[in-house]
Formats: structure tokens, C-alpha cells, sequence
């Protein structure tokens, strides 16, 4: 090794902060647009701008809360079940450092690799009428969010382990008719975000060079930190045909997050002048040694703005139309840079001679290249009488990733969908919506990154093939407050 000072880490995943914790059987990354709606579950979201089926109207587009007549709350929750398989190798290199030989190259393989978590996530609407063509509303949802969980022990360790996002997003909201024929409507978004990124930071070459397992000195990397963004929707609301025609265009802005927090990295690593020359030298460092960095912070961080423009139409009493097209402006998500990540660096005469390791607070950066994408959805909904209404649905939603810059902390993929749904009017305040959507891969991606990880120039490839599918069930209960006009939930 060269006797200047390198880092252990140099680049922390390139997924980190924004895009750390999305499950990758999640399609268009770690967006939650719809996916915490038991109606938008149930057929897609096609004409989630467009319906106005209960209070959430007012976070897909608060002109519908023109629509609403009475007084309601929604609750709602969705689990989100996905399965993230990986297949391929992963390599750890070590170069040469003349005279000395490089050391063999660490390669392990694997097949069907699951990454995925189960996830819950909840949502609160409301709306209130003021006079008779105009209401309030306040939401609570998370638009992002998610996780993947590989293995500390597993051949993808170095590259990632748990990685979590959890947002939440607060927002009051006004719409009105402003003519017979149009409505508008604009809300206020609060949204807090909370990251958690780990992995491994290890030697595996070296290790076996004098004797020792490939994660002799192993150590973990827990990184966390948070985020309040301010962001805005709005939207407007079309309605013909004595209002059995619709059409609903909605606008979800940019949100800006910068994310401050705390890095710890734990293991032999950790250990203050830790000297890599024997298996003596490494079995006394202290296993459970912590170096802590309190001033973890970010680059600003852009989630996308969203454009949803959907339509419904009755056909008869019975059968309605429905249909979204989504545009996401993921493209504002190109890198990523984190400062005062806690991790070790390396000095002292090339190794076998004595190599030294110290806790050092690094930088990293990475680039991600997000791309700008595609949501279809069709859809239609049948009233079976006064009490069941059925819903059926499905799509095409495209990934943001590309080829060159995807990596394991989310393996995304291009994604096909079919969903049914149901909404049942017990009593005339009360009603319940359930909603199923399956997530179909439209084929695997790769995945090939290569990461600088310290000692010296080594490097980390993953040499892999992504797919990924998911199972989204949503229930909720409407309740109308006041009394209602209509008995379900089709205006």
C-alpha cells in the first residue's frame, strides 16, 4: 500500500439520502404518489385528478374538493409487500502496490438475492365544506418512501445493508368552483424526511494475506438524518356533461431537502492506530470500538415535481371511464453528496510492513442521472347497486434509473400493473374501500457499479441482473360527518 493517507470509504453509496430507502420492487423509484390510496389502489389511480371520490381529492387535486358536499374524514393504510431479487457476483480488488503482488481479488456470487421490505404506510384526509361550491381540506401522506435490507453478512455488504426513507407530508387545502363548468384548488405541502444508510466497510483482500477471514475487520457504517422541506400543489378541475365528465390536471412541485444528522461506524476499524501487520495485531483491537461524526450533512436534495392529468366519464347509471397519464421530473436528481461520514483512513509504510488506521471524518459524492418518466393508467368503475361500487384497473410506469448509474439500494425496473378494488357503503355515513394492485416487471435491469472503498485505489464492482415485483393491498373508511348528499362515492 502507498504511504499516504487514504480513506477506508470514499464514496458512501451512491444511493444515499434521497434514494436510499425506496424498496426496489417499487416502480418509479421510491415514489408513494398513490400508492396510499385504497381507491387509487383499486384501479390504478386512472382518474385519481379527475374523480374526486372522497376527501382525498385533496392531495391529487384540491379543485375536486369542490365536489365534496359534507363534512368527511378518510382513513386510510396500505401494505406494501415487494420482492427485489438480485443475481450476479461481487468483487472486491485490491491493486497491486510495486514491488508487492496485489492481493487476490475477494468475488462472491449469488442467486435470486432478496433485498425487499414489507412496509405499512398510513394516510389521513379531510375536507370541510364552506358554502356550496368551495371546501377546505388537510392531508397527511407519505409521498416517499420505503426500504431494502441485504445482509451484513451477505456478498452485497459493502455496498449496502438497511436503508430506510420515511417521509411525511402535512398539507392544508382550499378549492372552490370559480364557474359552472371549472373548479380550482391549491394546498400548502410541510413535509419531513428521514434517512437511514448502512453497509460494511472492510478489507477482504488483505485479510486472508496474513491469515485471517475475508471480515476480520468488518465494521458497520449506521448513518442517519433528517430533513422539512415546503412545496406546493395545485389544480384544476374541468366538469361537462352535467358534471358525468370530468377532467382533472394537478401539479405536485419540486421539494427541496437538505439533510443534517449523526454517522457512527463500529468495529475494529474504529480503533485508534489500529496496525494491519499480523492476525495478533487484529484480534486485540476492540470489536465494539465507535467513532461518532455529529455534523453528518447533505447537498441540497430535489425531490421531482409530478403532473397528473386524468378523465372520467360516465358512460350510463352504471359504468364509468377512467384514465391518468402521470409525468414525474425525476431529472432533478443527479447527485448526491454526503460530508462528515464517519469511516477510517489509512497511513503509514507499505504494507506487510505496518499499514495504520485512524478514524477519519470523509466526504463522498456519486452520481445518479435520474431520467425524466412515463405513468399510463386505464381504468373503470361499476355501480352494482346502492351500496357496492367495483373498480378494475392497470398500467405502465417507467423507472428513473438508467443502466450506468444503478445500484443495488434501489434496483428498479420498469413495471406493468393490474388492480381491482371495491367500496362498500355500509350506512350512509359510513363507507370502506378496498383496494389490490400486482406490480409485473416488464424485464430485469442491470446493474454494474463500480465504487472506490480506500485502501489505497480498491475498488467495489457489483455485476448484477435486477427484478423486482410487489403485492399493494389499501383499505379505508369514509366517514361522512354531516349528511351525506349521495349513498356511495361516485359523484
Amino acid at each position: 500500500m502507498k504511504s499516504v493517507q487514504k480513506p477506508i470509504v470514499t464514496r458512501i453509496s451512491a444511493a444515499v439520502v434521497a434514494v436510499l430507502a425506496a424498496s426496489a420492487a417499487q416502480a418509479g423509484s421510491f415514489s408513494l404518489y398513490t400508492e396510499t390510496s385504497a381507491v387509487a389502489l383499486g384501479n390504478y389511480a386512472a382518474g385519481i385528478a379527475a374523480e374526486a371520490a372522497d376527501a382525498s381529492t385533496g392531495w391529487y387535486n384540491p379543485a375536486g374538493l369542490a365536489l365534496i358536499h359534507n363534512q368527511q374524514v378518510v382513513m386510510s393504510g396500505a401494505g406494501v409487500f415487494p420482492r427485489s431479487t438480485v443475481t450476479g457476483t461481487s468483487t472486491f480488488v485490491t491493486p497491486a502496490n510495486p514491488p508487492l503482488a496485489a492481493p487476490p481479488a475477494f468475488t462472491e456470487s449469488y442467486t435470486d438475492l432478496n433485498g425487499a421490505r414489507s412496509a405499512f404506510i398510513p394516510a389521513f384526509h379531510y375536507a370541510r365544506p364552506i358554502g356550496d361550491n368551495a371546501a377546505v381540506g388537510l392531508s397527511v401522506t407519505s409521498p416517499f418512501g420505503l426500504s431494502t435490507d441485504w445482509d451484513r453478512n451477505g456478498p452485497l455488504r459493502y455496498a449496502a445493508t438497511y436503508s430506510e426513507l420515511l417521509t411525511t407530508d402535512i398539507s392544508p387545502e382550499i378549492g372552490g368552483k370559480v364557474s359552472e363548468n371549472f373548479a380550482l384548488g391549491a394546498g400548502l405541502d410541510i413535509q419531513y424526511a428521514r434517512v437511514k444508510f448502512n453497509r460494511m466497510l472492510g478489507l477482504p483482500t488483505v485479510m486472508p494475506v496474513i491469515g485471517l477471514a475475508p471480515s476480520a475487520v468488518d465494521s458497520y457504517s449506521y448513518n442517519i438524518g433528517d430533513s422539512w422541506g415546503v412545496g406546493f400543489h395545485a389544480g384544476i378541475l374541468g366538469m361537462f356533461n352535467e358534471n358525468h365528465t370530468r377532467i382533472g390536471l394537478n401539479y405536485q412541485s419540486k421539494m427541496k431537502q437538505k439533510f443534517h444528522g449523526w454517522s457512527q461506524l463500529t468495529g475494529k476499524l474504529s480503533n485508534p492506530g489500529l496496525i494491519i501487520v499480523s492476525p495478533a495485531s487484529v484480534n486485540a483491537a476492540n470489536p465494539n470500538a465507535k467513532t461518532w461524526s455529529n455534523n453528518l450533512s447533505s447537498n441540497s436534495i430535489e425531490f421531482p415535481d409530478v403532473v397528473t392529468l386524468s378523465g372520467y366519464h360516465d358512460l350510463n347509471e352504471r359504468f364509468a371511464l377512467l384514465g391518468s397519464v402521470v409525468y414525474t421530473g425525476w431529472s432533478s436528481l443527479k447527485t448526491i453528496q454526503l460530508n462528515n461520514v464517519a469511516a477510517a483512513s489509512a497511513a503509514g509504510p507499505a504494507f506487510p510492513a505496518s499499514v495504520q488506521f485512524n478514524p477519519t471524518p470523509l466526504n463522498s459524492g456519486s452520481e445518479q442521472n435520474y431520467k425524466n418518466v412515463w405513468r399510463f393508467a386505464v381504468g373503470g368503475n361499476y355501480k352494482l347497486n346502492d351500496q357496492w361500487l367495483l373498480r378494475a384497473g392497470g398500467g405502465y410506469d417507467q423507472t428513473p434509473t438508467n443502466d450506468a448509474n444503478r445500484d443495488i439500494r434501489i434496483a428498479d425496473n420498469d413495471r406493468w400493473a393490474l388492480s381491482i378494488g371495491t367500496h362498500y357503503q355500509a350506512r350512509p355515513n359510513i363507507g370502506f374501500d378496498l383496494g389490490y394492485t400486482h406490480l409485473f416487471s416488464a424485464g430485469s435491469e442491470p446493474i454494474n457499479r463500480t465504487e472506490v472503498q480506500g485502501t489505497s485505489t480498491s475498488t467495489y464492482n457489483v455485476n448484477a441482473m435486477a427484478k423486482g415485483t410487489a403485492d399493494l393491498v389499501g383499505a379505508q373508511v369514509v366517514w361522512n360527518m354531516d349528511e351525506p348528499l349521495l349513498a356511495v362515492s361516485k359523484k
